[in-house]
């Protein structure tokens, strides 16, 4: 990883590699925007794609991107926003059923999985720290793989999906642990940490083992000064930042807590992707996490491409084809240890025989955390070189057999459905239930509770509110949506299911419960926006009923093409609305002239 990345470019700039670093990058997004086409053409994972274009364009293929130095800028930049948005994308509340049984089945099997892999490591030639860091590498799954094959399947909301997701966030959160004790594993190996420890440890405590100690418990202190930190002013940080609805300042100041929690964690020796990653992690905790996520997704594709396509960049394609038989080799092995030990793990934590094979099939591929845990090990020699080919080479062929390999074990899931759960398990957070009647099942992942058949309000005002009151006098559940911070945190405060952000993101839209709401209500004030939220929404959910509000009767045509099913003209509402008064009050007037007239 490149631990200054400014510094590098600075370099390059002054040195007239500016432009060939243009150049590099040009050609690594060219490439994987045509990986994408292709791949999305046959309906396969664009990840491996990536893996395998870097790999052709690379030095050891046609060798159009050649630049050593340019290849580690591009890697460093794309590691470090790759991880934060990671980070962003944790998320406890779709495990919050079951969530001791989760996590514990998610602990155990990854440490399973670590131990293990030394003995397997070593049967394969490797010393033994570097047969621990490749269990370590390969016991982290790819989130981004098992999240596209659950959503495809409509399947995030089944058990399976929860475990899957829970398992991944116990994994990457176990990941911190990983890149930490990669430098004492580095001194363990012979070789030297690939961060370098702060200055004012170096030569602290004289010795080489004592700086090491020394390090890791300034580290410790570092990461734990980052968390209570971002616990305590994160939030108010945030709440400044998002006053008057303006999202751009917040995309900016958590960009730069992401640069600064990086810069930190590099000072105090432990690497800019665990920094970026706790930044992330932070920020999920608050109630702007939606916001965040739905502004950074179309940045992390992006950034994911860039990272996978760096990595295949440095395989090295003749070593693989030299000893090529070695890749599936590594592959049956990957899948028949960490396969077994993850299945093994769901069922003695209480999920029935098929659900455990399934959870076990879906995340016993390698994942995007492997290849930075990986690299970090390459870089302190803790791993052979001229073995790293041949491990990236597995990890890409675990990703683009893994949609099969679930389907498979959908295929065997009914022959296992007479196994039940491990007996010594009591509780049935883990068994499949059937749908709640109202909430699509299946179908509707990603929804919040307040709004299965319900009423999603965008917007708080005086509008919003009325319509909130009639709602509730009805009985109908409703989650509002809101850019105003401070209405978020008091509505909340009183028990109402409000989420923080624009309508028109779909993150939000889907934090909000999108899928199984039956209406959708735009209040806000701005025509602009409402014709952007229409068509978000159109793009979720096709058949939802859409209402809202413009200001002017040519807005309502514009409103309505853009999947509007009712639109409230506030000009026409308040010329009816006065004729109406008028017209009550003549009525008054002349029942009144009437009865004086009579005899």
């Amino acid at each position: 990883m490149a631990p200054c990345l400014t510094v590098v470019l600075a370099q390059q700039a002054a040195s007239g590699g500016a432009t060939s670093l243009m150049v590099d990058l040009l050609l690594t997004l060219a490439a994987a925007a045509a990986v994408t086409i292709v791949f999305k053409r046959f309906g396969l994972s664009t990840i491996p794609g990536y893996l395998i274009t870097g790999a052709i364009i690379g030095p050891s293929a046609l060798a159009l991107i050649s630049s050593a130095e340019n290849v580690q800028a591009i890697s460093g930049l794309a590691i470090l926003l790759l991880m934060f948005t990671i980070g962003l994308q944790l998320d406890f509340a779709g495990i919050r059923s079951g969530m001791v049984s989760i996590l514990s089945i998610g602990l155990g099997s990854t440490l399973a999985t670590w131990a293990v892999g030394i003995p397997v490591g070593m049967a394969f030639g490797f010393s033994a720290p570097a047969a621990l860091v490749l269990g370590m590498a390969m016991s982290m799954s790819s989130t981004a793989v098992a999240m596209g094959v659950l959503q495809q399947r409509r399947e995030v909301n089944r058990v399976q999906g929860r475990l899957c997701i829970g398992v991944s966030v116990t994994q990457d959160l176990l990941s911190i642990a990983i890149l930490a004790l990669m430098p004492p594993i580095a001194v363990w190996a012979g070789g030297q940490s690939a961060v370098s420890a702060p200055g004012l440890v170096t030569g602290l405590s004289g010795g080489p083992l004592a700086d090491l100690l020394v390090s890791g418990v300034v580290a410790m202190l570092a990461v734990g000064l980052m968390i209570i930190i971002g616990r305590h002013a994160l939030p108010k940080l945030l709440r400044e930042a998002a006053r008057g609805g303006a999202s751009e300042t917040l995309l900016v100041v958590a960009s730069a807590v992401a640069f600064a929690a990086a810069a930190l964690t590099t000072y105090v020796g432990i690497g800019p992707a665990l920094g970026a990653f706790l930044a992330g992690f932070m920020l999920a905790t608050t109630p702007f996490r939606h916001q965040l996520a739905g502004q950074l997704a179309p940045l992390r594709e992006l950034f994911m491409a860039v990272f996978f396509t760096v990595v295949g960049l440095n395989m090295n394609v003749p070593a693989v084809m030299d000893a090529w038989w070695l890749v599936p080799i590594g592959l049956a092995t990957l899948f028949a240890v960490k396969g077994t030990i993850i299945a093994l793990s769901t069922w003695a934590g209480g999920a029935n025989a098929a659900t455990s094979l399934q959870t076990g099939a879906l995340l016993t591929q390698a994942g995007e955390f492997s290849l930075v845990v990986l690299a970090a090990a390459a870089m302190s020699g803790v791993i052979p070189a001229e073995r790293q080919p041949l491990i990236i080479a597995v990890v890409v062929l675990s990703l683009i057999v893994t949609p099969w390999c679930y389907d498979v074990a959908k295929l065997a899931a009914p022959a296992l459905a007479r196994f039940p759960a491990a007996p010594w398990v009591r509780s049935g957070a883990l068994v499949e239930r059937a749908p709640t009647p109202g909430t699509g099942g299946a179908e509707a992942e990603g929804a919040t509770a307040p709004t299965a058949g319900g009423v999603i309000i965008a917007g708080f005002g005086l509008v919003g509110r009325a319509v909130a009151d009639r709602l509730k006098i009805a009985g109908i559940p409703y989650t509002i949506v809101e850019l105003n911070p401070g209405t978020v945190r008091k509505q909340g405060s009183l028990g109402r299911a409000i989420v923080y952000g624009d309508i028109a993101n779909p993150e939000v839209l889907e934090s909000a419960g999108i899928r199984t709401a039956a209406a959708i209500v735009i209040t806000i004030p701005d025509d602009d926006a409402i014709l952007l939220a229409c068509q978000a929404i159109r793009a979720i959910s096709p058949s939802i009923f859409i209402a809202v509000r413009t200001s002017f009767l040519s807005n309502a045509f514009l409103a309505t093409n853009a999947g509007a099913d009712h639109v409230t003209v506030a000009e026409v509402a308040t010329a009816e609305a006065m004729a109406k008064q008028v017209m009550q009050q003549l009525e008054k007037r002349n029942a009144a002239t009437s009865g004086a007239a009579r005899p």
